[in-house]
């Protein structure tokens, strides 16, 4: 399964090869890096690359941290995460700032108690698979729900 997102190279000639170029702010960016796809940065992301990162795509995701050797990269050795719940479905709600949130008692909504996660912990977590997206009056948010064994 890849896991480097290489960044897309920046063709002068554009994509007609005769020199008509179409603006594209995302890869004529300075500094613009590959990525990797155990890194999401959102919800949709999270889904795109959640158990086959056949599916991920650059952009979106945080930068690659092993220079591109996978086998030696620090979050591809790191062991899954585990999550004890007394349900099969946990609600994570997104902060203001993009961040997601484990809920207590989401019924609470804010006034629950709640856990920060970061999205490459969500990625790695084990024994869960990520469910649909979930939105009420306090905030959007998805179902993290427990994965059952065959």
């Amino acid at each position: 399964m890849p896991i480097l997102l290489t960044a897309p190279a920046h063709q002068n000639g554009g994509p007609d090869g005769r020199g008509w170029t179409r603006l594209a702010i995302n890869t004529m960016a300075v500094g613009v890096d590959d990525e990797c796809a155990l890194r999401p940065r959102d919800y949709s992301h999270l889904r795109e690359s959640h158990a086959d990162t056949r599916r991920a795509r650059w952009g979106g995701y945080g930068p690659c941290v092993g220079s591109g050797d996978c086998e030696s990269c620090p979050i591809f050795q790191a062991a899954p995460l585990t999550l004890t719940a007394l349900t099969d479905r946990v609600l994570v709600r997104i902060g203001a700032g993009g961040s997601p949130y484990l809920m207590n008692r989401p019924e609470d909504g804010w006034a629950s108690v709640a856990r920060r996660w970061t999205w490459q912990d969500l990625a790695r977590l084990n024994g869960w698979e990520i469910g649909r997206a979930y939105r009420d009056e306090h905030s959007e948010g998805f179902w993290l729900e427990r994965a059952t064994s065959a």
